[in-house]
């Protein structure tokens, strides 16, 4: 089953494959591979838009992820809601970087190519069957998170909104129902 969303601007995709989950984002940003690559792999530039990171840049290096979003009852302010430790998988400056998300068999892949001025982004996340998650919570998560690239690129921290995110997950959720 393959999902998009008409109501909500750059939206995901979805849909299954063997083991799980393909989600799929893209974006055109007006930043050179470069300057996206820098917000994607180091640690001033994932902390403008995801999280506060330690990572080494090589493949097999750590990812270590620390989450900033206000505390909710669904993200308390716990360890194992706010840290994740992640591998880097695949580290090609300024073209490719793949890492794991939050369990081993969760893989995130982030392909850049240069698009006139800019860079044509594309998010691609694998997440196996059992990883038990809600995929409306996770595509609304990239979602959001993605809406900060543009800002991390110019090296400006992106805010985030849980009313944002609430409203991306429901929009999900319904399309997901519907195209069940």
């Amino acid at each position: 089953m393959t999902g998009t969303m008409d109501r909500i601007t750059d939206a995901g995709a979805w849909r299954r494959i063997d083991g799980g989950w393909e989600l799929r984002f893209e974006r055109r940003l007006r930043h050179s591979p470069e300057r996206v690559w820098n917000a994607l792999t180091t640690p001033e530039g994932l902390a403008c838009w995801l999280a506060e990171a330690v990572i080494e840049p090589v493949a097999g290096g750590r990812m270590d992820l620390n989450f900033r979003q206000p505390a909710t009852d669904d993200f308390p302010d716990t360890p194992e809601c706010r840290s994740q430790s992640n591998e880097v998988l695949v580290h090609r400056p300024f073209t490719r970087f793949e890492h794991t998300f939050g369990h081993p068999e969760s893989i995130v892949s982030w392909r850049l190519e240069p698009d006139g001025d800019g860079t044509h982004l594309t998010l691609i996340h694998r997440v196996p069957q059992a990883w038990e998650c809600d995929l409306s919570r996770t595509l609304s998560g990239w979602h959001h998170h993605m809406e900060g690239l543009d800002d991390a690129a110019r090296g400006t921290r992106h805010p985030w909104s849980w009313p944002r995110w609430t409203a991306l997950r429901v929009a999900y959720a319904e399309q997901m129902e519907t195209s069940a």
